[in-house]
């Protein structure tokens, strides 16, 4: 009996430790040039909440989920430094070095920017950057003199760079973000804009009960029907079972058309030969066009792999749509485009994120208005 007890104890232990991967990631911090340590770097898991400081000595200590992450090493001076971390692979230890700005802009030439870009631009950069749902009134820059805007006569595209993080706050979603912006790119000419950065979410304090569940029901509504909750819902397999319906746009004949085109003549339209409703169902259908667009059901099964090594690939082609909501009442239905940049698969993890992320664009419908900056949540939020 007492055998039979420490098997199961050992069982529970071994289960136990082998459902939480992971440990505590270790590592230094130096200047690239002078191999001196680096005090008071911002270190942080891009986009979660995970994050700390290096010490005098350089030296930091960051616990490390499962999973791919971007680590982010972010002082001001420096140039930011992201490294790729596994935490089912940790490293013995870390050496990030990091790169004085000064040498960085040795090597470009520093533009001009509009010296008032706020009051010219700063509207525009606000709705396409922040948001303007619900979520984005309850947010603030708190830092914007640090923005800067370029704007190209030549090519009609605006440019929005950063000479320090963001500091964002979002009392709608009871965060504070910093956000390490790369690029925000506007392309006026085809009506495209990009942008893509290093967030760090820092969790606010609630005045009350009542404030910190108003915030716990904001991050489920937004997290629900998000790009987020979709490639999470692909990874497990149970994106059907979550609300998602997964569609493509394909080209076929218009068997129709062809079926008319073959019995239909002129003399049809002879007096009493055919009711005027037969007929002008005819012209309805040879007016069509031909080859026409119809929309399919995709099976979610078809978009993710699992590769040898566990991961998860993500591949389809053309422009899918995603709907979510279609089980629900009508209001509640939302619809998105996307479509990949390269033939190449992308790699999608449990807790949502995807990477490369540049790689997948937004084309249309919800998705392009609320993923956005508002509405953003950390990967390592769970609902």
């Amino acid at each position: 009996m007492k055998r039979l007890i420490y098997l199961i104890m050992l069982l529970l232990a071994q289960i136990s430790g082998s459902a939480q991967p992971g440990g505590t990631l270790s590592g230094t911090v130096t200047d690239s040039i002078t191999g001196k340590p680096l005090a008071g770097v911002s270190i942080y898991l891009n986009n979660t909440s995970k994050g700390t400081v290096s010490k005098n000595d350089g030296a930091f200590l960051l616990p490390l989920p499962p999973g791919t992450y971007q680590l982010v090493a972010s002082a001001i001076g420096y140039a930011t430094s992201i490294t790729e971390v596994n935490g089912n692979r940790l490293p013995a230890s870390l050496r990030l070095k990091l790169r004085p700005q000064a040498t960085e802009l040795a090597a470009i030439t520093v533009e001009p920017y509009e010296k008032r870009g706020w009051g010219k631009y700063g509207k525009f950069f606000w709705n396409n950057f922040i948001g303007m749902g619900p979520n984005a009134s309850s947010c603030s820059i708190l830092n914007k003199e640090v923005l800067r805007f370029h704007f190209y006569k030549r090519s009609n595209r605006l440019s929005v760079t950063a000479t320090e993080p963001l500091e964002i706050e979002n009392d709608a979603l009871g965060y504070t973000l910093e956000y390490n912006l790369q690029e925000f790119v506007s392309d006026f000419n085809n009506n495209i804009v990009t942008y893509y950065g290093y967030p760090f979410f820092r969790e606010k304090t609630a005045k009350n009960e009542g404030k910190k569940q108003t915030w716990i029901r904001n991050r489920r509504t937004t997290y629900q029907g998000s790009m987020m909750h979709f490639m999470r819902s692909l990874y497990a397999g149970h994106s059907i079972r979550e609300g998602f319906l997964i569609q493509q746009n394909v080209v076929v004949p218009n068997a129709e058309k062809r079926r008319i085109k073959n019995i239909y003549r002129p003399d049809f339209q002879k007096p009493g030969l055919f009711p005027m409703d037969t007929l002008h169902y005819f012209w309805e259908v040879l007016r069509q066009p031909d080859p026409i667009q119809r929309r399919i059901g995709v099976s979610p099964d078809t978009l993710i792999t699992t590769r040898a090594d566990q991961s998860k690939g993500m591949y389809f082609d053309g422009t899918l749509i995603v709907s979510y909501g279609v089980t629900s009442r009508i209001d509640s239905f939302r619809q998105s485009g996307i479509r990949l940049m390269s033939a190449q698969p992308i790699t999608v993890e449990e807790n949502g994120y995807y990477y490369p992320s540049k790689e997948i664009l937004i084309t249309s419908g919800s998705w392009s208005q609320t993923e956005k900056i508002s509405n953003l949540l950390p990967l390592d939020y769970i609902p």
